[in-house]
């Protein structure tokens, strides 16, 4: 795929794990996902980095390619898309790079689990 969007094509986990960019930093913490119909509910960080994350939680109404975003506590949502689902986890590639102002996701990459 050569178009604008090629990069909004679901891959597997094993393809996505060899073209990270960056290294992920594993985290626990909640976080709240929402559906593109508006739809939300609590899941867990397992590893972030400034690109994507992985989370855990109850998913089964979420596809590889489907639009979501995602929050830490009352902040703005980052919108992302999801790459791999596995049982209660899945991957997500985030649409833009998480911004700098953006601190509490960068407290969590720096804190140690």
């Amino acid at each position: 795929m050569k178009s604008a969007l090629a990069r909004f094509d679901p891959t597997t986990a094993s393809d996505t794990a060899e073209r990270r960019r960056e290294k992920r930093h594993k985290a626990k913490y909640t976080a709240i996902l929402q559906d593109s119909s508006g739809d939300r509910s609590e899941v867990q960080l397992l590893d972030v980095s400034t690109s994507g994350c992985n989370i855990r939680g109850d998913l089964d109404r979420f596809r590889p390619g489907s639009f979501v975003s995602i929050g830490i506590g009352e902040n703005v949502l980052l919108g992302a898309i999801i790459r791999w689902v596995r049982g209660e986890e899945a991957g997500m590639e985030f649409l833009r790079a998480i911004p700098a102002e953006r601190e509490e996701w960068f407290a969590i990459m720096d804190a140690r689990f």
